[in-house]
C-alpha cells in the first residue's frame, strides 16, 4: 500500500514538473520575441557625425609624415603615367559664401580623386616603404570620405562636383603633397564649418 502511495505521488509530482517546465520554456521564449520586438539590427542605425576636428587633425598629422617621407625619393616616387589631383589652394572668401551641400560636393570629389591617384600608385609601387606609406594614406582616405558623408544631408551623398582646378603629376611626392594640403585647406574648413555639424546633427 505504501509503495503504491508513493509511486502514485511520484508520478504526480513528475507531472507538474513537466507542467513548471514547459510553463517556464514558454515564458523564456515569449520574453526572447519581446525583446527581439525591441532590438533593431546593428546596419540600420545610421552613421553618427564625427564634429571632432582631433580626428581629422590625427589624420593631417600622418599625411605630413607621409609627405615628409617622400623628401629624399626619386626614382620611387616617379611612376608612369599621370595622376590627376584636385588643386588645393583655397579661396577663403569664395568658401564662406558657398552652402554646406556645395562644400560637401567639393570635398567629396577631391577626396575621390585622392583616392583613385593613390590607389592607382599603389599597383605601380613596388618599393615597401612606399607601399606602406601608399596604404596607410589610401585606408585614411577612404575613413576621412566616410566622415564627410557623415556631416552630409542624404540628398547631396552620391553626388559630385565636376573639379574645373586639377592637375596633373608623375610622382608619389606630389600626390602625398596635395593629399596633405587638401585636407589642411578644405577639408578642415568644411569640419570647422559649424553649419555642416548642425545639420547633420539635426
Amino acid at each position: 500500500m505504501g509503495n503504491r502511495f508513493t509511486h502514485g505521488s511520484s508520478r504526480n509530482v513528475i507531472a507538474e514538473n513537466h507542467e513548471v517546465l514547459d510553463m517556464g520554456i514558454s515564458g523564456l521564449f515569449a520574453l526572447l520575441v519581446m525583446l527581439l520586438g525591441y532590438i533593431k539590427p546593428a546596419k540600420l542605425t545610421p552613421l553618427h557625425p564625427i564634429c571632432d576636428i582631433r580626428v581629422l587633425d590625427k589624420y593631417i598629422r600622418e599625411a605630413k609624415d607621409a609627405a615628409d617621407s617622400t623628401k629624399q625619393c626619386e626614382e620611387a616616387c616617379t611612376l608612369p603615367g599621370n595622376f590627376t589631383l584636385p588643386k588645393t589652394n583655397v579661396n577663403y572668401r569664395e568658401w564662406e559664401t558657398k552652402d554646406s551641400g556645395t562644400k560637401a560636393e567639393e570635398v567629396q570629389t577631391g577626396l575621390k580623386l585622392l583616392a583613385v591617384a593613390v590607389q592607382k600608385a599603389q599597383n605601380m609601387t613596388a618599393n615597401s616603404n612606399m607601399l606602406y606609406l601608399i596604404e596607410r594614406s589610401y585606408s585614411n582616405i577612404r575613413s576621412i570620405t566616410q566622415m564627410v558623408r557623415s556631416l552630409s544631408t542624404p540628398d547631396i551623398l552620391n553626388r559630385e562636383r565636376e573639379l574645373q582646378t586639377t592637375f596633373n603629376t608623375r610622382t608619389l611626392r606630389t600626390i602625398f603633397h596635395a593629399y596633405l594640403n587638401f585636407l589642411q585647406g578644405k577639408v578642415r574648413l568644411f569640419f570647422l564649418d559649424t553649419e555642416a555639424c548642425n545639420l547633420a546633427t539635426s
